[in-house]
């Protein structure tokens, strides 16, 4: 259950402390320091990955999904390592000035998490089989063959419209390129369609690494 408890508060953490042009600066802090403190659970929760990395055998797949994990620990990593040093409360009397007003750590800390969005989703649609196996456990419903269709395929279309729509909005090859932006069409949205169009990106790339999973376990066959 803690493993499951764990796993659904990273997602809702990450969107809560992406959404900081709606929250008080000092609440960001302190959301964005309980999110790391949920992905070394995570992490810890994993330990095995870390433990089993230099045994059995590699091929495209698992080296893929290996770099994923690689590229979200870094980017977590730089993420908070970069909002800490420009920190406006938590460690502001601490902090030298110098790394305070430092724009490589601004630009940082603000596009980075557009990347990891992409990695998150990426690394939870790779893993849904497993989530979703541990959510059937906790939580049990019955559909009807047609209505379970009917629901994946309207949740799908959601999703993909909302992701795509989110994307354009947020400008996120803009963002993934590093270019200095202070606000977007989506920001200058309510708070409300800004979570849900974060949430729809998340949604996309979950998509995406479930739809890479199925591609690698069909060419292992």
């Amino acid at each position: 259950m803690k493993r499951l408890v764990v796993t659904t508060c990273l997602p809702l953490l990450f969107i809560a402390v992406m959404s900081f042009h709606y929250i008080p600066k000092l609440l960001h802090e302190i959301l964005g320091v309980t999110w790391l403190l949920f992905v070394l659970l995570h992490l810890y929760q994993n330990r095995s990955w870390l433990k089993n990395l230099l045994q059995g055998s590699w091929n495209f797949w698992r080296l893929f999904g290996t770099v994923i994990d690689g590229l979200l620990i870094t980017g977590v990593l730089v993420i908070v390592l970069s909002g800490l040093g420009i920190s406006n409360y938590l460690l502001k009397e601490v902090m030298p000035l110098a790394i305070q007003r430092s724009m490589a750590l601004h630009q940082y800390h603000v596009s980075l998490p557009y990347a990891l969005l992409v990695l998150s989703g990426l690394h939870w649609g790779l893993h849904w089989q497993g989530w979703q196996k541990q959510w059937q456990k906790r939580i049990s419903w019955s559909l009807s063959p047609l209505g379970g269709r009917l629901l994946a395929v309207g949740a799908a279309a959601f999703v993909l419209v909302v992701g795509v729509w989110g994307s354009f909005m947020n400008r996120l090859g803009d963002r993934l390129m590093m270019k200095h932006i202070f606000a977007t069409e989506a920001t200058n949205q309510p708070g409300e369609v800004y979570v849900l169009l974060l949430a729809g990106m998340l949604g996309l790339y979950v998509f995406g690494g479930i739809a890479l999973s199925k591609i690698g376990k069909y060419r292992r066959k």
